[in-house]
This record gives structure tokens, C-alpha cells and sequence, in this order.
């Protein structure tokens, strides 16, 4: 085992840390003012060669000097407000009174920033200009470099009051005498490599993750619209210099570019020869599987490498999406985030709760909308995503708060999808299936209109509730899964047979009127009932019921009434995430809320945590995304996300959010009584003086 403890007490001081980075910046400096950095071009002559230092070419604002590539020097600049950056912090860390947490972390983003203007001059002159960049560069390019990685080295040198354990041992292979397989050392080996490099990662992020904490769910959310701010201005220069050829900007932060290179791959022409259709005939039904096999591993390996420049590989595809999202919303959400820390704390301080959480709904209103605003493809994700977050909060509250175990939630979310059709058809739109509308009404009244076919979807849907809310007194477990799915197959059934809403074949010409702002309000709207619910005296009974329902009816909770109101209230919200989806589909068909929809539920609940809103809030969110981003894989990835989904249930079968919820700092944090000496003190000695 090895491990990294500083031996530091919390009042001593370390200089080496800050001594690093002082030295590195003047160096940084030094090379980008007197040392060569680039080579001039030789004219048809034989004249104009000659190395020039990075001063020269950023002063070169009229464009005299002949350069290879005009677009990557215009961000030569980076190099030395980066040294200045790191030599005031480097000055201050050595001699501020007192050891600043911070400045590691500060320092290390100087130094990233200057190595991502490296890799993106390389990248530029090499790919975008088709230039080979090392032939031109001098030694004051390398010494800049290394002194630029010196400034994020800096940050593993210990500081006081930090400890940061690194331990080797998972490396170690199993003992020869352990009763394992010879074959299964190579897992355990490769199980190990990635926790220890899962250790190094955290280890090096450490600074960050420091100086981070305490930070209020506020200035992250001012820092996700200063990033969507910032990719609505930079990200198609940005997108074209990365040679983004489709979809600019990338439509899920590039996340549906990384498996676009596996969209050819074919599955199909293995087990067709063994089981060939009529109108087929193998010779050589293994040769044919054999030969489907060869051609499928070399497509799996030219998609994981280069192809051509019309069709990157994998890897490459990989490299420019995590730029593409480190300079467009990682590190401006950090640095944002880390400027707003102390003013959105005292903020949120001053504010009463209520006027916190306004406040920051608000600003999250305006990061999404901006976000969604930047293409149709981008609002519809997102609309699926508030679809998804009411379907699954809602079915936790029974699975997952009441203990039950419902799988036929989709036949709710029916019922509520075809009332709210029903009713806006009929009341207020002209189509061919009701006639002409009954009312006529401003565009104000349709917005009351559609709010009020919304809660009568939801309150038709927790009548259907009744279904199962009532065998749910004398059933639980597998009998009332059975119920539930039951119930699902009544709903779509019963909407088969209903010529006057199309049967089978659906309903057509639903108004599209469900748009990111209903979904953000009722989504935020059924968040916070459910959370409110939950964490009331009534909602304590529901957690009883789960734990224990004969010593909760022991202790005097009405039981039947708790799962009364916990069926009603869960089926009402899916009714009205039903009646949404129905609004942005414009066409509803009974095949769509089948065991398919209902299993869909379950996956978000289980996958976020039983009993967690936040879990089944991010499992929504993160369910939406691989859906879209799998959608290049077709049929196949409905065979690798429930891969992923039986080895996230072996390995962490609660979830990811098990039983708990996420600690958001929304009240902001009080000082705490050493931070109010500190500065009683500072302000006493200024009187003094």
C-alpha cells in the first residue's frame, strides 16, 4: 500500500506549493517574451526565415508578419495573462498571513487554461490548417509548456490542514492460494487499475473539489447559464474549429456524436443463416455466421478508430467532445460558480426560504430555457425530461416511499393523456374527429383552458387509481404487481374499444400546446408536492406503511387511508404528465401506454434509488439522455441500456440515490463562530490602527 499524508500541522506554513507556481509563471513569462517561439515562413526569395519570440507575434496586430496560421495566434495571449494570473496568486499565497485554501485549486485552472491553448494551437495548425506545427515551433514554446504543466503539478504538493491518501493496493493480484480462477485475475487486475486511477483523479481534483465546497446550489446554476450563455455565442466557431460537420451545436453536449461512428454496425447476419426467413437460402449457414462475424469486428474497429476526415473514429470523436464540453461548460460553471460563491451565499442568507427558492427556480428557468432555446431538437429532450421526472417521482412515492410494488403506471398516464386530448379537441380547437370548437375563448382563456383539460386528465387518472388503491388493502407485493399490471391492460383495452377516440388507431390533431414552459412549471409543481407530501406528519405514515403496515396500524396510523391518498396523489401527477405528452406528441395511440411505457417507469425509479426524489429526478434526466444518445445504435440499444441496467442492479442494486437524498445548499451556510472572530478580529485591528 502506498499513500500520500502531508505531515503538516494546520497552523505551519509550506512554501513549495506557492514557490512551484511563482517560479513556473516567471519562466512562462520569460519564454514568451525573449525566448524563440515560432519560425517565420520563407518567402519564394529564400528570405523572411528567422525565429521570433511570442511577444513579436502577439503584438502583431496589423498582420505584418507572414505566419502559417493567423486563427490559433490571435489566442497567444492566453499565455501570459496565465503567467501574470499564477504569479499574483503564487505572490499572494507566499505572503498573505494566512495559508489560502484556495489558491491551489485557482492556480491549477491558470495552468489547464495554458495547456488548452497548447493542444488547441497543435490542434488547429495540425488538423484545421493542415500545417505541420512542430516544424515550427522554437524552444520557447516547449519551456512555456512545461512551466504551464509545472502550474498544474503544483496542486499534489501537500498544503496544510489537507490529506490525501492514494492507495496502490487493488493493483495487487489475488494470492495464488485464494480460491479464484487463473482466468478471473485479469478482472480483478482491471477492476483495480480503474479504482486506482478513479483515486488519482479525485486526488488531482481535490483543489477543486475544495474550494467548491460550501458553494450554494445558486452560483452553480448562475455558472450553467453563464456556460449556455457562452455556447450560444462561442460554440459554432468553436463546433466548426472541432470539425463538427452535423448538428452545431452538439445537440446533447455531444454526447450522440460518440456513437454515431457505430451506427453501420449489423448484427442481423449472425444467427440469420441458422434461422434463415423463406425467401432466404445458405449454403454454409456457419461460414455465412462466420463471415457476419468478420465483417462485424472489422466495423467495430474501424468505428473505434480513425476512418477518414468525413468519418472519425470513436477515439477522435471522443477528444473533441470532451474539449468541447470542458471549454463550453465545465470550467466556466466552476470559475462562475466560484466567483459568485460569497455573494450567493449572503444573498440567499438575507432572503427569507421561500424567496431563496424562487430566486433560484428563476435563474434555473432562464439556464433551461436558454439551453432548449438554441434548437427544436434540444426543447423536445428537454420536454421528455419533465415528462420523465413527474412519471417517475410519481411512481416512487408508491414503490419507493409506500413500499408497493405497482408496474402498471402507464395506464394512468393514459387515462389523463386521453381526457386532456379529449377535452381541448372538443372545447377549444376546430378538427374533423369532434367538429368545430364548442368555445371561443382569447388566448389567455386557452392557457387557463389547457391548465384546467390538465388537472381533469389527472383527476380521471386518480379515479383510475381507485382500480388499485383499493385491492391494495388486502394485497401487496407480487399479488398487487399483478393487480397493477392488470389495471394497465384494462386502461388500454377499454381505449381500443372506443371507436369515438379512434380505437387502435389513436387519436389524431391534438393541439400542440405543450411547450418548456408548462413542462417547467408542473414538473417543478409536482416536485415539490411530492416533497412536501413526504416530509409532512401524513407523509410519515406512508413511510411506515413501508417498513412495517401492522405495528404502523399498531401505532395508529390509518393505513388505508395513507395508501388511499398515496394512489390517488400518485396517479393524479402521471395523469398529467400524460396529458403534456400527449399535448407535444399531437397524437395519442393506446400501443404507446402498453407494459413497454410502464416498464420505463420502473427503470427511473430503481435506477435513481427507492425512496429518493432527487435520484428519481436524475435517473429521469439521465434515462432521457442515453435514449437520445443510443439512438444512432437502433434496435441495439435496447440490448445495451438494459446491459447497463443488470450491471448497475449487480453492483449497486439501491441505486443511485438509495434512500437519500442529495444535499443541496439552497438556505446558503452561516459563518460559523471561528469565521465571525476571525473577522471581528480583523475589524478591531483596523480600529485600531
Amino acid at each position: 500500500m502506498s499513500a500520500i499524508t502531508p505531515n503538516s500541522q494546520p497552523g505551519s506554513r509550506m512554501w513549495a506549493g506557492e514557490a512551484l507556481a511563482l517560479i513556473c509563471a516567471l519562466v512562462m513569462l520569460a519564454a514568451f517574451l525573449f525566448m524563440p517561439w515560432y519560425e517565420l515562413n520563407v518567402d519564394e526569395d529564400g528570405a523572411g526565415g528567422g525565429m521570433i519570440s511570442g511577444y513579436r507575434i502577439a503584438a502583431d496586430m496589423g498582420g505584418d508578419l507572414d505566419l502559417a496560421g493567423r486563427a490559433s495566434h490571435m489566442f497567444l495571449i492566453v499565455v501570459p495573462l496565465a503567467a501574470i494570473s499564477a504569479l499574483v496568486m503564487a505572490g499572494w499565497g507566499l505572503l498573505a498571513p494566512q495559508y489560502e485554501r484556495r489558491l491551489p485549486g485557482l492556480i491549477l485552472l491558470v495552468g489547464l487554461a495554458a495547456v488548452g491553448y497548447y493542444y488547441g494551437a497543435f490542434f488547429f495548425e495540425n488538423r484545421a490548417q493542415s500545417v505541420d506545427a512542430i516544424a515550427f515551433t522554437g524552444s520557447g514554446y516547449y519551456v512555456a509548456l512545461f512551466a504551464a504543466l509545472g502550474l498544474i503539478v503544483q496542486v499534489v504538493i501537500p498544503r496544510p490542514g489537507v490529506t490525501l491518501n492514494v492507495s496502490l493496493s487493488p493493483l495487487a493480484l489475488p494470492p495464488i492460494g485464494e480460491a479464484r480462477a487463473w482466468w478471473g485475475w485479469p478482472f480483478v487486475w482491471a477492476r483495480g487499475l480503474l479504482r486506482w486511477l478513479g483515486a488519482v483523479v479525485g486526488w488531482l481534483l481535490a483543489p477543486v473539489q475544495r474550494a467548491l465546497s460550501g458553494t450554494p446550489t445558486l452560483a452553480f446554476l448562475l455558472g450553467i447559464w453563464a456556460a449556455v450563455e457562452l455556447e450560444r455565442r462561442a460554440a459554432d466557431p468553436l463546433a466548426r474549429l472541432l470539425e463538427f460537420r452535423r448538428d452545431r451545436p452538439p445537440g446533447l453536449f455531444g454526447a450522440t456524436k460518440l456513437l454515431e461512428p457505430f451506427s453501420d454496425l449489423d448484427f442481423s447476419g449472425i444467427l440469420a443463416p441458422f434461422f434463415p426467413a423463406p425467401s432466404d437460402n445458405y449454403d454454409a449457414p456457419l461460414r455465412s455466421s462466420w463471415d457476419a462475424i468478420s465483417q462485424l469486428v472489422k466495423a467495430f474497429t474501424n468505428a473505434m478508430t480513425t476512418q477518414d476526415p468525413r468519418n472519425p473514429g470513436f477515439f477522435d470523436v471522443l477528444g473533441d467532445v470532451v474539449i468541447y464540453d470542458l471549454l463550453i461548460y465545465i470550467i466556466p460553471i466552476i470559475i462562475v460558480a466560484l466567483l459568485f460563491k460569497a455573494l450567493s451565499n449572503r444573498l440567499l442568507l438575507r432572503l427569507p426560504f421561500w424567496g431563496g427558492i424562487s430566486l433560484q427556480l428563476i435563474v434555473l428557468y432562464l439556464a433551461v430555457d436558454s439551453w432548449g432555446s438554441l434548437s427544436d431538437y434540444r426543447e423536445l429532450v428537454l420536454i421528455y425530461m419533465g415528462v420523465n421526472i413527474m412519471l417517475s417521482v410519481s411512481l416512487n412515492l408508491v414503490n419507493g416511499y409506500m413500499g408497493e410494488f405497482s408496474v402498471g403506471h402507464a395506464g394512468f398516464m393514459a387515462v389523463g393523456a386521453y381526457v386532456a386530448s379529449v377535452l381541448t379537441m372538443w372545447l377549444f380547437t376546430d378538427e374533423k374527429v369532434f367538429g368545430d370548437a364548442v368555445l371561443s375563448v382569447p388566448g389567455w382563456g386557452l392557457t387557463i383552458g389547457f391548465f384546467i383539460a390538465l388537472i381533469a386528465g389527472g383527476v380521471a387518472a386518480a379515479l383510475a387509481g381507485l382500480l388499485v388503491a383499493f385491492p391494495s388493502f388486502r394485497t401487496r407485493g407480487d399479488y398487487l404487481a399483478i393487480v397493477t399490471l392488470a389495471v394497465n391492460f384494462i386502461v388500454t383495452g377499454v381505449i381500443n374499444n372506443i371507436s369515438a377516440v379512434g380505437g387502435p388507431r389513436g387519436l389524431n390533431g391534438v393541439p400542440l400546446w405543450t411547450d418548456l414552459r408548462w413542462i417547467f412549471f408542473m414538473t417543478v409543481l409536482s416536485v415539490i408536492a411530492i416533497y412536501n407530501l413526504v416530509s409532512s406528519t401524513f407523509g410519515k405514515g406512508i413511510i411506515a406503511v413501508r417498513e412495517d403496515e401492522i405495528a404502523a396500524e399498531l401505532m395508529g396510523v390509518h393505513t388505508r387511508r395513507v395508501k388511499l391518498v398515496a394512489f390517488l396523489v400518485s396517479s393524479f401527477i402521471a395523469g398529467m404528465s400524460g396529458g403534456l405528452f400527449a399535448h407535444v406528441l399531437a397524437y395519442v395511440n393506446p400501443g404507446v401506454f402498453g407494459i413497454m411505457k410502464s416498464t420505463e417507469a420502473l427503470v427511473m425509479v430503481y435506477l435513481g434509488g427507492m425512496g429518493s426524489i432527487s435520484g428519481s429526478v436524475i435517473a429521469a434526466v439521465l434515462f432521457t439522455i442515453l435514449i437520445e444518445a443510443f439512438r444512432p445504435l437502433a434496435v441495439l440499444k435496447w440490448v445495451v441500456i438494459p446491459l447497463i441496467l443488470i450491471l448497475l442492479m449487480l453492483y449497486r442494486p439501491q441505486g443511485l440515490f438509495g434512500f437519500r437524498e442529495i444535499n443541496l445548499n439552497l438556505k446558503g451556510t452561516p459563518e460559523s463562530p471561528s469565521q465571525r472572530s476571525e473577522k471581528e478580529g480583523a475589524v478591531d485591528d483596523a480600529v485600531a490602527d
